[in-house]
């Protein structure tokens, strides 16, 4: 999961750990990279550090808040800032505006405070990645077609060779030939070579990625991709993988070549001329607008990742009508296009929600094989099957979904009660618990009936008086001491509530007339 990185710039130090609690603990999609007790401290961390969130104190020492922010401006003009101040006073606010912040905290400030503060710094934050993820696309589309035109010694620029050697320094380079017998029949059952030739790539990016590996998957033409990686990294159980993953689910045979060690751009050609033999002539007439066809690959590549992260901007929220109006949204989407592309877009969609279930529902239960559809639209389907057969991935997503969203009310309702057994015989307010699990008072109360059955009130309440219940059958403690201890102040309300759990006052069940 994609998180974004904070530096808190705050001189009480009480407060700033405060803070930094609340954002690590929370499950916000936020993570601490960073702290400093003024400006001048901070400016420094900032090339070290390069969080993409500030909060920030106003008034500090040596460098205050609005001195602070003036710098980040002209250095990090599109930072995303929170000013936090102790003082609701219209000139702070007017300089948080002038500075561009995102919002104003005014101390002390509840947990309920910070989390829409940073629910909207998530909001802007994804905005700002998915905007940057599209251009790295653009720029690696850009590179990939360059390389695809090389290879099949097709024009292109010349002006992008320093950055095609740049991908090619201290690399490694493989030739991955699908078995063309098995292509063929299956292209020909399921019609869809586009398809076919997506899933497979995200089934070998996928391992790839579970390895770490630095590394580039070029599709060159319709039965041969061209794998650009870190010199020895690709091992023999890695390919094993790959080939068992693509026979399982797509029922074709792979073969890995190794190339040897990339040379320079200008060698491409003579390279790949030279391992893949002679090539029928047909293949040394492909055109410009067949080579940027196969360029649609990293287009759907790209969908994946997008669909990502529109919806963990979601997730994070754990709305889950809003997860599910983003979802019919895409869905929607898809009734205004062809239908092959409609195909190869359900799929990415399909795809993507697989990995945020791997990444985000079930990170410890990852297999090494990637999880694909079993079935994917074939030829026959029409604009109605491949509508049902998306909705209904939404529909299993949604599932997983919600069970993660109760598993993780469980966890919350577990360490609540789990405080509540340790401190019962405190004050153990509910907001002392609320706060203790990093929740809103009011959402808790509502989470906490709901799983319990009952209020928080009156659990906390039949937990003291089985406890009282316990020592009553089983020391000689006075009644008021037994009161005291389980957490009541007055021994006649003690009594009270007593009598009404079980009918009878504390002397006479400790007398014996306990049923």
């Amino acid at each position: 999961m994609v998180k974004g990185k904070v530096l808190i710039v705050e001189d009480q130090m009480n407060f700033r750990k405060g803070l930094v609690k609340m954002i690590e603990q929370g499950d916000l999609g936020w993570e601490v990279v960073g702290e400093a007790s003024n400006g001048q401290d901070a400016l420094e961390l900032m090339a070290e550090l390069q969080p993409d969130l500030v909060l920030t104190d106003i008034r500090m020492p040596i460098m205050d808040g609005i001195e602070f922010v003036g710098h980040l401006r002209r250095s990090h003009p599109d930072l995303l800032v929170v000013i936090l101040t102790g003082y609701k006073n219209f000139e702070y606010a007017q300089a948080a505006v002038r500075h561009g912040a995102l919002d104003l905290l005014i101390k002390p400030c509840t947990e309920q405070d910070v989390r829409q503060v940073l629910s909207k710094a998530s909001e802007s934050f994804y905005r700002k990645y998915a905007l940057e993820q599209k251009r790295l696309v653009e720029q690696k589309l850009n590179v990939d077609q360059a390389f695809r035109s090389i290879f099949l010694d097709l024009p292109y620029s010349y002006g992008i060779i320093p950055a095609l050697n740049d991908c090619l320094a201290n690399q490694e380079l493989w030739l991955l030939q699908l078995n063309n017998d098995d292509f063929i029949k299956r292209d020909a059952q399921k019609g869809d070579r586009s398809l076919l030739q997506f899933a497979l790539s995200n089934i070998v990016e996928e391992l790839l990625q579970q390895t770490g590996l630095q590394s580039r998957l070029l599709l060159v033409e319709h039965d041969r991709f061209v794998l650009i990686t870190e010199r020895s990294g690709v091992s023999e159980r890695l390919t094993d993988d790959m080939q068992e993953a693509v026979q399982h689910y797509l029922k074709i045979r792979l073969k890995f070549i190794p190339m040897g060690p990339a040379p320079s751009a200008e060698h491409l050609t003579e390279l790949y001329m030279s391992v893949c033999g002679s090539l029928r002539e047909e293949n040394l007439l492909r055109t410009a607008e067949q080579v940027s066809n196969l360029g649609m690959l990293s287009l759907n590549q790209a969908r994946v990742n997008e669909i990502e992260v529109q919806l963990m901007s979601v997730i994070l929220l754990g709305q889950a009508d809003s997860v599910q109006q983003l979802l019919d949204q895409m869905l929607q989407e898809f009734m205004h296009k062809p239908l092959e592309d409609m195909k190869v877009q359900a799929l990415a969609l399909a795809i993507a929600l697989l990995k945020l279930v791997q990444k985000q529902f079930d990170p410890d239960g990852q297999d090494a094989v990637p999880r694909l559809p079993e079935e994917m639209p074939g030829e026959d389907w029409s604009v109605e099957s491949v509508l049902a057969w998306a909705r209904q991935q939404v529909k299993g997503f949604m599932q997983q979904f919600n069970l993660w969203q109760s598993s993780k009310s469980e966890n919350v309702i577990e360490k609540a009660v789990q405080y509540i057994d340790e401190h019962y015989h405190e004050a153990c307010r509910l907001t002392d618990v609320a706060a203790h699990i990093h929740l809103n008072p009011s959402y808790f109360s509502v989470l906490f009936k709901k799983a319990k059955g009952e209020s928080f009130t009156s659990y906390v309440t039949r937990v003291r008086i089985e406890k009282a219940a316990l020592l009553l059958r089983n020391t000689d403690m006075k009644i008021f001491e037994i009161a005291s201890r389980v957490g009541f102040d007055e021994p006649n309300y003690f009594t009270n509530v007593f009598k009404q759990r079980y009918q009878m006052s504390p002397k006479e069940y400790r007398n014996g007339s306990a049923v």
